[in-house]
């Protein structure tokens, strides 16, 4: 706050007194003790006595008035009061103390500095007063211009001061304005910071996620209260190295991932993760964790920190885990009766001969169901066993295409489908000849199943220098884009075969999803030429060992 400005409070008061008022009070004192030495006949005087009654009523009242609950301005007589005292003390002792004129010099800058410009004429006037009563007082003007520099030299002297202290008070008020709306802008935003890493901090710990960001040097600046708790059930510490625990899987529950290899030191150096899957904790007791991270960086493209995220999916892998025994277990349960059923139908049929018509159709109607059924359970034990590893050999591509057309001619011939291949080349390729046939034949039977009687499905390959793509297209319905994305997906099946009662259960599309996946490639659905369906297979054409993904395959282990 300035120097004399009156804070309206009692405390404001006293320090105007004490830093405005006080000092000319002292001053004045000074002055008669000096009189009382040097010149006591001079104490007695009217001028002298009536400034002294003056400076006592105006300091009176400056320290025991109750100005703050009035009007502050009305301090100002309080400062007139004290020129007034110095006019009638200079007055009298100029011959005697020429230096008394600078006790106004107190409250000039009180008047140029604590109050608004408007009352600086009270000022200017002070000092004319000041200069002017000695002489109205003893009836004489000074006769040279000597006299005259020596009887203005002090006030001017003053007045300039008062001046240049009024400027510098309000440059100084001006400023203090400044500051003052600054201060309100970053208290503001502070308060705005505060709320909103509050609606931050609250938020992200109702969330089920963990997540933790630590800073460029990789120190931990945030972690919310599921990070926390996960970190303990890792037994791992977010905020000192190594930030890794000790019984920490891959996603095949059975290798050791080093500390260096697990997700928050790997992520602290700058590898994306994206879904990653590990077990982590002591057996019997183990939770299955997925994970992500990605790095911040400011629009320099300096780092600002690291983000990681991470959810408990035990009780998702755990129920896939349920599910694939279940399939396995009914498949197996179910193949070992049909298998008798079926033989026992081969003997039937050799013994019913052309004799007995109605039941030679009777057991082919028979044996047709006994096949689609066969059918059902071969889609169940081939996806109890779509996390088997896959086992690379050379083979040539379009031996494997082929050999899939094959197996699926004469379900194609039973609906007057042709599937024709195209692109027949003798390239080479390292893959999975077993996983890929059954690729392709899940996507020739959906081709075929979907596709209108007496058409054709096209099934074409080409290799790049980077890649295999296998293409199969139908003229069938075609899929939904809004269902494109859940196509493969364990048990879905789409709105149209919904809807025109298409046998299957769903199984398929995963079997080749997972196949493709365990090749480290992908499966693109779109449109085809022929207004049906495109399922086009992108494989890599290298050899290397793939890491284990987080994907449905992943957790069912």
């Amino acid at each position: 706050m300035p120097l004399f400005e009156l804070d309206r409070t009692r405390r404001g008061r006293v320090r105007v007194f004490t830093r405005a008022q006080l000092p000319f009070l002292v001053g004045a004192l000074l002055v008669f003790a000096a009189l009382a030495v040097g010149t006591p006949v001079s104490l007695s005087t009217p001028l002298v006595v009536e400034a002294a009654i003056l400076i006592l009523i105006a300091s009176a009242a400056g320290a025991l008035l109750p100005w703050e609950s009035v009007a502050a301005g009305w301090l100002i007589l309080v400062a007139a009061a004290d020129i007034v005292a110095v006019g009638l003390l200079r007055a009298e002792l100029l011959p005697l103390l020429p230096s008394v004129g600078m006790l106004a010099i107190f409250p000039i800058l009180w008047i140029a500095y604590g109050f608004p410009p408007v009352a600086f004429p009270v000022a200017v006037g002070g000092a004319a007063f000041i200069t002017l009563f000695g002489f109205l007082y003893r009836g004489s003007w000074p006769t040279t211009a000597l006299d005259w520099v020596n009887v203005v030299t002090l006030p001017g002297l003053i007045l300039a001061i008062a001046v240049v202290v009024n400027i510098a008070a309000r440059n100084l008020r001006g400023s203090r304005e400044v500051a003052a709306v600054a201060s309100l802008a970053r208290t503001a935003a502070l308060r705005r910071a505060l709320d909103d890493e509050l609606l931050l901090r609250t938020m992200l710990d109702t969330v089920s996620s963990a997540v933790v960001l630590y800073d460029a040097e990789g120190r931990l600046m945030l972690a919310n209260a599921p990070a926390e708790r996960l970190a303990r059930a890792m037994g791992i510490s977010l905020d000192s190295p190594p930030h890794a625990g000790v019984a920490v899987l891959a996603a095949d529950r059975r290798t050791p991932i080093p500390a260096r290899e697990q997700f928050i030191p790997r992520a602290l150096r700058g590898e994306p993760l994206r879904g990653e899957v590990e077990w982590i904790g002591p057996p019997g007791f183990q939770r299955a964790v997925v994970a992500g991270a990605e790095q911040v960086r400011r629009p320099d493209g300096s780092l600002l920190g690291t983000v990681i995220a991470a959810y408990d999916v035990t009780d998702m892998a755990d129920a896939a885990a349920l599910r694939e025994d279940f399939l396995r277990t009914v498949s197996h349960e179910l193949r070992t009766p049909l298998t008798s059923v079926t033989g026992y139908l081969d003997l039937l049929t050799e013994r019913v001969g052309p004799s007995d018509p109605d039941a030679a159709r009777y057991l082919r109607a028979t044996e047709r169901n006994v096949l689609v059924l066969t059918d059902r359970i071969n889609e169940l034990l081939a996806a109890s066993a779509a996390d088997s590893p896959v086992s690379r050999r050379t083979v040539v591509l379009s031996d494997v295409v082929a050999s899939a057309v094959r197996a699926v001619a004469e379900r194609a011939e039973r609906r007057g489908t042709s599937i024709q291949q195209i692109g027949v080349t003798r390239d080479e390729v390292v893959v999975d000849p077993v996983r890929i046939h059954q690729v392709l034949e899940e996507l020739l039977v959906n081709a075929v199943k979907f596709s209108p009687p007496s058409s054709a499905v096209v099934v074409g390959q080409r290799l790049d220098a980077d890649r295999i793509s296998i293409a199969v297209s139908d003229p069938g319905p075609g899929i939904d884009p809004a269902e494109r994305g859940r196509v493969f997906d364990r048990f879905y099946r789409t709105s149209f075969a919904r809807q025109q009662a298409i046998q299957g259960f769903g199984i398929g599309l995963s079997v080749v999803r997972d196949a493709v996946l365990a090749h480290g490639g992908s499966v693109v659905v779109d449109a085809s030429a022929m207004g049906g369906t495109a399922m086009t297979v992108v494989l890599p054409t290298g050899t290397a060992e793939l890491p284990v993904l987080a994907t449905p395959l992943a957790l069912r282990h």
